[in-house]
């Protein structure tokens, strides 16, 4: 029986659309009715996870902004909580005053984004269906760079949008080395960057501990590169088919892709102790 599930949520548990079925909801029900613990892992803020999975009763844990926070579903409240160390955050916004890079920044659980970025995602490399997304979530600012820096001790992430592939090769080179970071990507125009302590797979670890919840007994679902860790770090850690083969790779099983309910399928068959291909 598993006792944990942690779901990554756009691309992986989530249509493209960013919807939740009644397929995946009712077999999430199932398995928190017997005990287990379903556990949202999202490089998401707090402000920006959805709505509709946010109200799937039994959910009690999220974890939020690639693991720099693992927040109570009900109120809110940070259970576990790693923002960038000032000096960390110092190094970052002098590299991004150097680069002219555009970011944004989740600050109490909330995003912030250049306001011109929000306007126009798909020119700093976002891709069309994302516009929404960004749109809806992203609060504008004129200054991002001296708001940061008026936040500098209390900056959860901060994520660098990058354009094209080359200037996301050479703003990574940098940030190699800047010591007490953890970096990682969710979507290709994007370098997401933490506190070291950080990461779904910390935050998963650390989450089994507070729960008393062996790996063994843990499944984790991820589609991207910031999901590799708490896949290798659970039991079982799946990836949907829509994932790229290195995260492929990382995992134990790969079930259908999201869009074809991938997470749901393959719950179910575990639910009814089928043969797991």
């Amino acid at each position: 029986m598993l006792h944990l599930i942690a779901l990554d949520l756009d691309g992986t548990l989530l249509h493209t659309d960013k919807g939740l079925t009644d397929r995946t909801r009712s077999i999430l029900l199932k398995y928190m009715e017997q005990g287990t613990h379903v556990v949202v892992a999202s490089g998401r803020s707090y402000a920006s996870l959805p709505q509709e999975v946010l109200a799937v009763p039994g959910i009690e844990y999220v974890i939020t902004s690639n693991g720099a926070a693992i927040c109570k579903k009900s109120t809110g409240e940070k259970i576990f909580h790693f923002p960038l160390k000032h000096t960390c955050a110092s190094q970052l916004l002098q590299l991004i005053a150097e680069t002219g890079a555009v970011f944004e920044t989740f600050l109490d659980g909330v995003p912030y984004a250049d306001a011109d970025y929000v306007n126009n995602p798909t020119k700093y490399g976002a891709s069309p269906h994302s516009i929404p997304y960004i749109q809806r979530t992203r609060k504008p600012v004129p200054n991002l760079l001296s708001f940061a820096a008026d936040h500098i001790h209390t900056l959860d992430c901060i994520d660098l949008i990058t354009a094209t592939p080359e200037q996301k090769q050479m703003l990574l080179t940098k940030l190699l080395t800047i010591p007490g970071i953890y970096i990682t990507s969710s979507v290709p125009y994007l370098l997401e960057i933490s506190d070291e302590a950080a990461g779904k797979g910390s935050a998963v670890r650390k989450l089994s501990a507070y729960l008393d919840i062996p790996a063994k007994d843990i499944a984790a679902f991820g589609n991207e590169e910031n999901d590799m860790d708490m896949m290798k770090f659970a039991g079982i850690g799946v990836a949907v088919a829509n994932s790229p083969d290195h995260v492929k790779a990382a995992a134990d099983y790969v079930t259908l892709s999201n869009d074809e309910d991938g997470v749901a399928v393959f719950l179910e068959k575990l639910y009814c102790n089928e043969q797991i291909p």
